[in-house]
């Protein structure tokens, strides 16, 4: 086979041109290069600078810095970090030159979202860093199939590459239930995170249903900027704000059709990719032009799947009682936040209140996935088999370039994206299910799966991606005759 001879070839030639200079190649020494870190302790966790000094955490001269995971999710995350005293600053959207960054300082084996969060990291530090405050930049590390593992290990390798004094990692744990700062801390992020996953479901369902979508769009990043300032100045008065938020979108845009006749198209798989439009190349926008609302999977859906994780003890968090409590605090706090915040931004009319319940969604993936095989694949999955054709038009299952994890899905699913196994997974959480006589029993739902390198996508999936919007334009007559029949 060429392929494989090439790659011998490849090899040897490597082996030998090793042998000409091994005597010339040694390991960077680094022991005079001490880096700085967090240590998380009672009542606020500590920054330790490179020279051993420990000032607080929410010490003003030091810049937390949160990756943007989403335009809208990070700056109002940053603003709920503010309101609690720390110096929180929400990094620029994905770019170009910030996934040039990466790039540069990577081997090209790391997967999109590391290239970017690390690529903002530094164009902070080129750009923006004024050099005299500390830096801790925000992450999460878990165990599992994914990569997520490995961005610690790789940012605290590029910190050390570039010998960089007072720039750090502030690390959450997956199996912590991202647990560790305090219950203010739960509190409050969880609220600006619930917020911005449910305002990006109004800012499609604008893009998507206005009578003026660009005129709707300018007046939505208005009221969202007005947002986050309060949310930074007077969280106590959130849910207040968010109403006048609401009334100010249902006064100022006109909708072109009622949120109740969207047609609908679930944007599942990897968490980061699927939050950065930059990533996925702004499918809402694209998507809107045909009418359809693009439904990006929440943020707060992992979130609320790792509390189902460790509710059913598969995951093994720290055990100590501080972390306990603040977990229990959040999961409570969480439920109550959920529904204050859809039932007031519902009033905007261009969204659809619905509650993220995470059994259902892997009642309907456990026949073919096991629970313990963790992470977006169940998910994924689930959503696909459990809310097609009842909800939305269509599934896209996006993921970085190479990542396993969606090509797995991708796997899986391919075979299940018909009524047979829709139904099959419909009976076996539901017995008493019976599958609607408008869903013809040849039918295929439609799914695509698209993998992302940060670069304009190639002709084979533009292709792939207009041919899906047929099918989901299909879909969705049906989609449409079912809920028809459910109201009478």
């Amino acid at each position: 086979d060429a392929g494989i001879n090439t790659r011998i070839e490849a090899a040897i030639d490597i082996i030998n041109n090793y042998r000409k200079i091994q005597n010339s190649v040694y390991d960077i020494d680094y022991s005079d290069f001490c880096g700085a870190d967090i240590e998380f302790a009672d009542p606020i966790a500590n920054y330790i600078c490179s020279n051993g000094e420990k000032i607080p955490l929410n010490s003003p001269d030091i810049d937390i810095l949160i990756p943007s995971m989403g335009d809208l999710a990070a700056p109002m995350f940053a603003a709920a970090l503010r309101s609690l005293g720390f110096n929180a600053k929400a990094l620029a959207p994905s770019n170009p030159d910030i996934l040039k960054y990466g790039r540069a300082n990577s081997s090209g084996k790391e997967c999109l979202p590391v290239l970017l969060m690390a690529g903002s990291l530094i164009d902070y530090i080129e750009n923006e860093w004024n050099g005299t405050n500390k830096i801790a930049l925000f992450t999460v590390q878990g165990a599992g199939n994914c990569r997520l593992g490995q961005y610690p290990v790789f940012i605290r390798d590029l910190i050390k590459r570039n010998r960089w004094q007072n720039v750090a990692q502030m690390v959450l744990m997956n199996e912590d239930g991202f647990a560790g700062l305090g219950s203010k801390f739960a509190l409050r992020g969880i609220q600006a995170i619930i917020a911005s996953d449910v305002l990006d479901d109004v800012r499609s369902a604008i893009l998507a249903n206005a009578k003026d979508p660009e005129n709707g769009l300018i007046v939505f990043n208005k009221e969202y900027e007005i947002l986050c300032d309060a949310f930074a100045n007077d969280a106590d008065g959130i849910y207040k704000h968010l109403e006048q938020f609401a009334k100010s979108i249902k006064d100022n845009i006109i909708a072109d059709r009622h949120i109740s006749e969207s047609k609908y198209v679930a944007l599942l798989g990897e968490i980061y990719v699927r939050r950065d439009g930059f990533s996925h190349k702004w499918l809402n926008k694209r998507f809107a032009e045909k009418g359809f609302v693009v439904k990006d999977a929440y943020i707060s859906e992992w979130i609320l799947y790792v509390d189902y994780l460790l509710q059913i003890d598969l995951l093994e968090p720290e055990k100590s009682i501080k972390k306990k409590f603040e977990r229990y605090v959040r999961n409570f706090f969480m439920r109550d936040a959920e529904k204050k915040i859809k039932k007031i931004l519902e009033k905007t009319n261009f969204y659809e209140y619905s509650r993220t319940e995470i059994e259902p969604i892997l009642n309907h993936s456990k026949h073919i996935l096991p629970l313990d095989f963790k992470g977006e694949p169940g998910l994924t999955l689930g959503v696909a088999l459990h809310e097609t054709l009842e909800k939305y038009c269509g599934v896209i299952n996006l993921g970085p370039f190479g990542c396993m994890p969606t090509r797995f899905v991708e796997s899986i699913a391919v075979p299940e994206m018909n009524i047979a196994g829709k139904a099959k997974a419909k009976k076996l959480a539901n017995p008493k299910y019976k599958t609607p006589e408008i869903f013809n029993g040849s039918m295929n739902i439609p799914f695509l799966t698209i993998e992302s390198d940060g670069n304009v996508f190639p002709q084979l999936i533009e292709a792939r991606i207009e041919t899906f919007m047929l099918q989901a334009e299909r879909a969705s007559h049906i989609v449409k005759l079912h809920k028809n029949t459910n109201k009478k």
